[in-house]
């Protein structure tokens, strides 16, 4: 039962966090930064989040805690974590701005309290061979709703200089189809690996994990000869 509170509060502080992120960018912007890929996820994570506190404060951990809400939540931390990794790689070094609260909230604190949620209180070996794969779809998704709102209904993307495209990797008129096709590729390769790096953190056991610590930590002490 304690162990059950401590993830709820840590949850509702999640869901507060993640509403704060999401509030702020579009009250000090405007509805437009709903364009963003960044918005979209942290409402993402506000969405999840509330249902999963609705269904721990109405069911017993087999329901909240069961491998169909967790496979779920796994493609969630996925979505998220993108936010973070694809700015901080590709966009942060062009920021003006990074030091703004809803910054720091949406492309960090909230997919890294995501992540590390995901990483401690979930139950291992839930996850199915295929499922990095089915999380993938998401970002293959925005992609397609941004490629399409830069050609066709062009809704102007607040504070981008790609506008009506909202990221410069998506920008096809710029940099025309081979560049973007080719991007996405990369991103979307990349996501899968990642996706595959948290099946295998949550699907070995913890013996096999220190045991695997503990072998490249011997490795690594050997003397080179």
């Amino acid at each position: 039962m304690k162990r059950t509170k401590t993830i709820l509060y840590s949850r509702l502080l999640l869901f507060v966090l993640a509403c704060l992120g999401a509030l702020l960018e579009i009250i000090k912007y405007g509805i437009g930064m709903l364009m963003y890929y960044t918005v979209l996820s942290n409402i993402l994570v506000v969405c999840f989040m509330g249902y999963l506190i609705v269904l721990m404060l109405r069911s017993d951990e087999t329901v909240w805690n069961s491998q169909k809400i967790l496979c779920l939540k796994a493609g969630v931390t996925m979505s998220i974590m993108i936010t973070c990794v694809i700015y901080h790689v590709m966009l942060a070094p062009q920021a003006d701005d990074f030091w703004r609260l809803e910054n720091l909230l949406c492309h960090y604190i909230v997919p890294l309290f995501f992540l590390w949620d995901t990483l401690v209180f979930d139950k291992r070996q839930q996850y199915r061979w295929f499922d990095p794969i089915l999380w993938a779809v998401i970002p293959l998704l925005y992609s397609i709703f941004a490629i399409f709102n830069g050609l066709v209904t062009k809704i102007p993307v607040p504070d981008a200089e790609d506008s009506p495209f909202p990221y410069f990797f998506v920008n096809v008129t710029s940099y025309g189809w081979p560049y973007v096709l080719r991007m996405t590729a990369i991103i979307c390769i990349a996501y899968i690996m990642s996706g595959y790096l948290l099946y295998i953190s949550k699907t070995l056991s913890r013996h096999k994990v220190m045991a695997l610590k503990t072998r490249l930590f011997t490795r690594a002490r050997r003397p080179l000869r």
